[in-house]
């Protein structure tokens, strides 16, 4: 008894301690539109999507240098140990007509230097070319909304796969507390003599099961939410609270059901379009390669001559020249090259075109399975409702029986099985229900409605 006194201040102090309150970070509310926005923020395919926008206006901005003036200079150092030999007609030295006497022209050191300009005066090939940099700059805007688009549904999926898994755990958490109350009245009966051990034990074994499975969901949900944490670039310490309306996960039902699908609006559709009228450009530009070009072109120039390789001295002389003029060019023959091009791309243009007629009819195909599929998760998610309902009633009805010793302890577990069971299924089919949304949002071309 010489204890007592130190078990009672040690409850004392344990109840202070339970009593303080506990400092613990409130958890990060992150709602399906914020996720999407964070994700899209994060995302490194977006990122070098944008970037490879970018190294396309440099490129564009290359493509349009050639209509500017193009300005070079050259330096030009030359020492001839030897110098050439030319042959001069004999009648400037007096001698006989139709002989050549040799001799060597300049000196051995020579330094000249120049700047040239040239500017493009006519060049149907390059003109008509500029309108496939605007087709290319189509064509990445709508990469970037095709990576954006994979980027939601990725984060979506993941988002309610975490939610579903997260309900799951509140149900067998549920069961695992009416499993708990049932092994008390089991255990109170036994001691009173109404039951076996046998049943004790069964409601054990019932209970193991269940905490097993709620161990492999709590490592399934750590698992997705340090997914979505690196899809949305947040800490894996910090803690999330997925805030969605999930008690009527099919309320919005109406809203999903009454899509329409226009093929033509769609991205691959688009970019399908974009590169249509890209090759109709580029091959515009090859044929045009047959025509004549002109170039204007201005010079000047100054070169000394010298015996050493002393160039800047004061009393020394340079020379100078200057002139300008312009270039045709015509081609005449290139061995069928231009010809060829062009047929490369006349022919990239019939598949593009074959890709664009079997895409519409596979996205009305598409777009009708994942109708029908909506409609088919929304039945089943119904259906999946009222069983759980009803399978309540049932445990409920086979609950107070057994109180009352009219139902056995068999009848009460197969029921609270068969709950269990009804409420996996149901949350299972409200995920196959919130993915069916997914694809026929995919599918229509319409996911951004998920921001908001």
């Amino acid at each position: 008894m010489k204890s007592l006194p130190f078990i009672l201040f040690i409850f004392l102090v344990v109840g202070k301690i339970s009593a303080q309150p506990t400092t613990t970070p409130a958890a990060r509310t992150l709602p399906l539109g914020e996720s999407i926005r964070l994700a899209i923020e994060n995302s490194a395919q977006i990122h070098k999507a944008k970037i490879d926008r970018q190294i396309l206006e440099r490129r564009v901005k290359e493509a349009r240098s050639e209509a500017y003036p193009q300005i070079t200079a050259g330096v030009n150092l030359d020492y001839w140990a030897l110098l050439p030999t030319q042959l001069a007609p004999g009648e400037l030295f007096n001698q006989a007509a139709g002989t050549y006497v040799p001799i060597q022209f300049g000196l051995p050191w020579q330094l000249g230097g120049n700047v040239t300009l040239e500017q493009n005066l006519i060049n149907e090939a390059a003109r008509r070319n500029l309108p496939a940099l605007k087709s290319t700059r189509d064509i990445s805007d709508l990469m970037i909304e095709r990576s954006e688009y994979e980027v939601v549904f990725n984060t979506a999926t993941v988002f309610y796969q975490t939610l579903q898994t997260e309900q799951l755990l509140r149900a067998v958490d549920a069961n695992l507390g009416k499993l708990e109350a049932l092994k008390g009245m089991a255990q109170l009966q036994l001691d009173n003599g109404y039951a076996v051990p046998t049943d004790v034990k069964r409601i054990r074994v019932a209970k193991t099961n269940l905490e097993t499975q709620r161990q492999n969901l709590l490592t399934g949900i750590s698992s997705l939410r340090q997914t979505l944490q690196f899809l949305c670039g947040l800490p894996y310490d910090e803690a999330l609270d997925l805030s969605v309306e999930i008690g009527s996960p099919a309320a919005d039902s109406a809203r999903w059901q009454n899509l329409s699908l226009d093929p033509e609006t769609t991205t691959e559709s688009r970019l399908i379009v974009h590169n249509l009228d890209l090759l109709r450009t580029q091959r515009r530009s090859a044929i045009a390669e047959a025509l004549p070009s002109l170039n204007a072109y201005a010079t000047i120039a100054a070169q000394g001559f010298r015996p050493d390789i002393n160039f800047f001295e004061s009393n020394r002389t340079w020379y100078g020249a200057a002139g300008a003029g312009v270039k045709l060019k015509i081609p005449i023959f290139d061995g069928f090259r231009v010809h060829n091009k062009s047929w490369v791309y006349k022919l990239e243009e019939q598949k593009l075109q074959e890709d664009q007629r079997q895409l519409n009819g596979a996205k009305a195909l598409e777009f009708r399975q994942a109708r029908e599929q909506l409609g088919t998760s929304l039945r089943t998610l119904r259906s999946q409702s009222d069983n759980v309902a009803l399978a309540h009633e049932i445990t409920d009805k086979l609950l107070l029986q057994y109180k009352e010793g009219v139902a056995s302890l068999t009848d009460l577990l197969n029921a609270q099985t068969a709950l269990s069971e009804a409420e996996t299924n149901y949350w299972q089919q409200v995920f196959s229900y919130k993915l069916a949304v997914l694809k026929l949002l995919k599918t229509a071309g319409q996911l951004e409605l998920l921001k908001n």
